[in-house]
């Protein structure tokens, strides 16, 4: 291949497997090698949340601290978590970190904690798992079957990026028309039209291009993706194949969160069957491990990343289908839309518009978390409304009424139990004030303190701002600040109003959409669930 990046990155994953942190010395040698100087490894080293600067513990808890892991008892977790690392330490002389960290993508078994690379729910089975001192090495898969997936036996499989390549210009031409017509949208929550994207990237004229899957899902309640790569991931290894063919890239790249390592792994023993086909059609296929942080999702700091510099998302435009990864155009998609539209290709759309309701199109996979009795992963027909999937998800435990719902994730606004009949549809929420964003429904019962949700998710906007434009980085801090303050009766009368300013001026300024949609929650509360909490009089 004629671009190859320093690989630093991957270069500093291997120094952190191997000890545990980044040792200054081994930073020297890292540089000496890859032929870059020393602030560069030092640059990329300082942004990432994953990498240590300092010697670890012999053992390290991450409990989760956002929102469905908070609704579920995280705070008597983490103190229970403390507790028992200290029992531990004076049992053993062990050492044990307990840290509190960003969404796990495991909001379906909250309080979650990994230990290790291993997920757990709850202190007790994190602490048993500590105690015993190993690690699962693959993910245990439920056998189950998937309306979206076309094959029946493992031995059909890629046979139709196959047949893609084997029609040529021709093939690739239908199949963008045939995308184009079954209306796939992006379902990593921007929701752009999958055939247009995918077009743009084909008709860009370059000597090289490439396909770049994004399984960075690390927004709270979302984990529909982690589902996909380890059910399904010869669904999502053939998406990239068939958007390859159709664009002309000759390399694909899975950029997946370095938390879902069990996954990865899953992902990469499918990669083995997959990399024969890709063989046959000349695309070289790789898994890349992020050293974290949610904006890693944005898609321009992906490629930042990729390049092996600091993740800041970039000035659009230019946007990646014109200059992408090494200023090449490059096609990308989450995982979700890479295993529908492999679906679409193999069924075609006609099948694709009538597994839908109430006249939406297709099939989509929502995550379920918050108060609901079976929080989870299901596949439903597009234009499900809220309320059946909140049926489908055992309903609100102990019969109680539902508050509010976030329909897309911790990045769209809640709307009240009067939109529960709303079908989970792009355009229907939109009309219903909200957003089906990436597919994560969190369900809130009544009772409820509706502030100290909104005060939890724009907590983790502020601590996964990457700080490179000034709006974020202020404005956020500035908005927990105002919240912490209602929140301990301390708030001035203005302070409903200081915050909608604050969500307008970073709405309007900010350069990704992590500073765009930070305060839409909170303000969403403010006009239509309005605390009850008081403010006082200046």
């Amino acid at each position: 291949m004629r671009y190859r990046p320093p690989s630093i990155i991957q270069r500093l994953n291997a120094l952190q497997a191997e000890h545990g942190w980044l040792r200054p010395d081994d930073l020297v040698l890292a540089a000496r090698d890859l032929g870059v100087p020393l602030h560069r490894i030092e640059g990329v080293a300082s942004f990432y949340p994953h990498y240590r600067r300092t010697p670890p513990a012999a053992h390290r808890l991450d409990v989760c601290r956002d929102l469905a892991c908070a609704m579920r008892g995280g705070a008597d977790c983490l103190a229970e978590l403390r507790a028992g690392a200290a029992a531990h330490e004076a049992a053993t002389g062990e050492r044990v970190e307990v840290c509190e960290v960003s969404c796990l993508g495991r909001c379906d078994s909250a309080p979650a904690v990994l230990v290790g690379h291993d997920p757990h729910t709850g202190a007790a089975a994190a602490l048993a798992a500590l105690r015993a001192g190993h690690e699962r090495e693959h993910l245990d898969v439920a056998t189950k079957s998937y309306r979206v997936d076309p094959y029946a036996r493992p031995g059909e499989r890629y046979a139709t990026v196959r047949a893609l390549a084997a029609g040529g210009a021709a093939a690739a031409e239908a199949l963008l028309g045939e995308l184009k017509e079954a209306g796939l949208r992006g379902m990593g929550g921007a929701g752009f039209p999958t055939a247009l994207k995918w077009r743009t990237v084909r008709d860009a004229v370059s000597d090289e291009k490439f396909v770049v899957c994004n399984a960075d899902e690390s927004e709270p309640g979302t984990f529909k993706d982690r589902e996909l790569l380890a059910s399904l991931p010869h669904l999502v290894w053939e998406g990239m194949l068939l958007g390859a063919v159709v664009v002309g890239a000759r390399r694909a790249i899975v950029y997946l969160r370095h938390e879902y390592e069990l996954e990865r792994r899953a992902l990469a023993r499918e990669q083995e069957v997959a990399a024969r086909v890709a063989g046959e059609l000349g695309v070289e296929l790789e898994i890349f491990v992020s050293p974290g942080g949610y904006i890693m999702g944005e898609e321009t700091a992906l490629l930042e990343a990729l390049e092996d510099r600091r993740g800041e998302p970039r000035n659009k435009p230019p946007f990646p289908g014109i200059a992408g990864l090494f200023g090449r155009p490059t096609l990308i998609n989450n995982v979700e839309t890479l295993t529908m539209a492999t679906a679409i290709a193999a069924r075609g759309a006609a099948w694709w518009k009538a597994q839908g309701l109430r006249g939406c199109a297709g099939l989509k996979f929502v995550s379920i978390s918050g108060d609901v009795a079976s929080p989870g992963v299901y596949e439903i027909a597009t234009g499900t409304t809220i309320a059946e999937l909140v049926a489908l998800a055992g309903g609100v435990p102990d019969g109680a009424a539902v508050q509010a719902v976030m329909p897309g994730g911790a990045s769209t606004a809640f709307l009240t139990a009067d939109a529960l009949d709303t079908p989970l549809d792009f355009d229907h929420l939109r009309r219903a004030g909200s957003s089906l964003g990436s597919g994560a429904v969190i369900v809130v019962a009544a009772g409820r303190d509706m502030l100290e949700l909104g005060a939890n998710v724009t907590r983790f906007f502020r601590n996964e701002s990457c700080g490179k434009c000034v709006p974020c980085r202020v404005g956020t801090e500035k908005a927990v600040v105002l919240l912490d303050r209602w929140l301990a009766g301390e708030a001035a009368e203005d302070t409903p109003e200081l915050l909608r300013q604050l969500d307008r001026t970073l709405g309007q300024t900010s350069i990704c959409g992590l500073g765009q949609v930070a305060l839409l929650p909170v303000v969403s509360i403010l006009d239509r669930l309005p605390p009850t909490r008081p403010t006082r009089r200046s």
